[in-house]
Parts: structure tokens; sequence; C-alpha cells
């Protein structure tokens, strides 16, 4: 309801695009939140797969004169075998060597886009049509917003089933103990596949949405800082909580569009935000409501003379 209510408030066409790219960015989250929160898999190449998507679109759209929807399809459908492929060979990393492992899918997709060819290179890739559904083109802000707004409502709720699911418990399992969930039967491979494709096509959406809305896409949109700033929504919001990835991704997004000085000062301010949140609210903005509802009992065991009074022992 807030997030298609929001379209009718007479908002200006700066807030309707900066909405666009806050549901842009919290479906990305969500998908990487399945990896990271859902599964423990820390993974940092979620930019390529918006990359794929993205690019796949614009090209059938553009190229191939294809309708938006097919082209949309098609490409989260080729980000879902590539993040098979890719969480099949990083079945026996974890840790740090898995991050590193998708930074790199990531920063060799960002590396492929930047070679000259159809794709337009580091000059991008431009111009791409307005997508069209029904019959109808997509050039009022308010409908491109809402757009973005109903994927991210499917997205959340298609996680939000998955998540309670068998498939959803087994992942909790794996990031818990891998060793016990696999005692219980647990199929290990098949499921981290599962989460890495799952993860890489909700990035492809994300992309795929967003390209034929910007009208010109290029590689530095999908770059190495972009995985790391989805990484940080995933943990400002909380670790496994989709909706705290839509938070993040509304703070994260909007600090990069209010911040003066360009992008360098919002990633400094973000940065200490990361900190900060670290240090007082480890759970994230999902975290607040539990941190405020034990505020109180805080505050009467911290009241003077409430400490504990030591008395002492007769021999």
């Amino acid at each position: 309801m807030l997030l298609i209510g929001f379209a009718f408030t007479n908002p200006g066409a700066t807030d309707l695009a900066l909405g666009v790219n806050i549901g842009v960015a919290a479906i990305a989250a969500v998908g990487l939140t399945l990896t990271i929160g859902g599964a423990g898999q820390l993974a940092l190449g979620q930019a390529g797969f918006m990359a794929v998507g993205a690019y796949g679109t614009a090209y059938l759209m553009r190229d191939r004169e294809m309708p938006f929807l097919p082209a949309l399809v098609l490409g989260v459908v080729g980000a879902l075998l590539l993040g098979a492929l890719v969480g099949y060979i990083a079945l026996r990393l974890r840790g740090n060597y898995l991050a590193m492992a998708t930074l790199a899918v990531g920063t060799g997709i960002h590396a492929f886009l930047m070679l000259p060819g159809p794709l337009g290179g580091a000059n991008g890739f431009a111009p791409i049509p307005f997508p069209e559904i029904l019959g109808h083109r997509l050039l009022d802000p308010r409908d491109q917003y809402l757009l973005v707004a109903v994927a991210l409502i499917a997205v959340l709720l298609g996680s939000r089933w998955l998540l309670s699911a068998r498939l959803g418990r087994e992942l909790a399992a794996i990031r818990d103990d891998e060793v016990a969930a696999r005692s219980v039967g647990v199929n290990i491979t098949a499921r981290k596949v599962q989460v890495f494709a799952i993860s890489a096509g909700l990035g492809a959406l994300a992309g795929g949405v967003n390209a034929p809305l910007q009208t010109a896409i290029d590689p530095s949109l999908f770059s190495t800082a972009v995985s790391l700033q989805l990484f940080v929504m995933v943990i400002l919001g909380g670790l496994g909580n989709i909706y705290g990835a839509v938070l993040g991704a509304a703070l994260v997004t909007w600090l990069i569009s209010e911040v003066p000085g360009g992008g360098s000062w919002a990633l400094t301010v973000l940065g200490v935000i990361v900190i900060a949140f670290m240090a007082l609210l480890p759970g994230g903005l999902a975290g607040l409501g539990a941190a405020a509802r034990a505020l109180p009992g805080r505050l009467s065991r911290r009241r003077p003379g409430s400490a504990a009074v030591i008395t002492e022992v007769p021999e």
C-alpha cells in the first residue's frame, strides 16, 4: 500500500526518479539478502548479474526489436543460468574465498562490457526504447515508478514465501551449521546452486527493469563499487530480513543522491554510518523495533541505585 500509494500523492518527477532508483536497488538487495542472510554465503558480485539483465534486455529490445516483457524474461533466464554456474563452481569455497570469487565474477562481467563491440564498450549502450506493456508505452514518470513498485512487491512476496517454505528452512540450516544440515539430509549442492541462481535472477530483474527506463546504460553502472553498495544495503537493513533490505536500499540511495560533493563524499558518510550501526544497532534497520522495545529495560537497569548490593557473607 505504501509503495503504490506514493505514486498518487502528487510527487514531483525528481521524487519519482528517486523512487525508481530506490526500487531498483531494493530488488537487487533483496536478491543478495537471500544469499548472504538466507544461506550465509558471502557474495559480492551482484552488480554483474544486474548488468546481465540490463544489457540483455536492452540488446533484445533495440537490436532484435523484441517486446519489453519477453526481453526481460530472457535476460533474467540468462542470469539464472550464470548464477547457477557460479554457485556450482563456488561449492568448495567458504568465507573470504567465496567473497573474492563472486567479486571476481562481477569484475569480469564489468571488464567484458568495457570491450568494444555491439554492446557499446565504455561509451555505453544507447538509445534503449521505453518499455511498452499491453500497448501502453511507459513515458510518464508515474507509470515508470509503478512498474518498479509492482516488480518490487512481487519480489518481496515471492521472497517471503521462499523463506517460509522448505527451501528457506533448509537454507537457514545451511547458514547455521552446514555439517548438521547435511547430516539430516539437506542437499547442500542443490540448495547453494538454487540460491545463487535466484539471487542472480533478481539482480538481473532489477537491471532489466531499469535499463529501458534510463534509455542509456554503461559499464560504470555495474562496477565493483555498486556491488559493495548493495552489500552495505543488506548489512544496514539487517541480515536475512528482506524488508530491512528495502530500508537499507532507501537509505543508501537517498544518501548518494543527497550528500553534496559527489559520490566519494557519500561513500565516506556511508562508511561512518556503517560503523555506527555495527556499534549501536547490529541488527540493522530491521532491528529498530526490537531495540526500541528493549530500551526501557536497559535504562531501568542503569538507574542510580539499581546496581547490585554486595553483602558480607558470615563465615
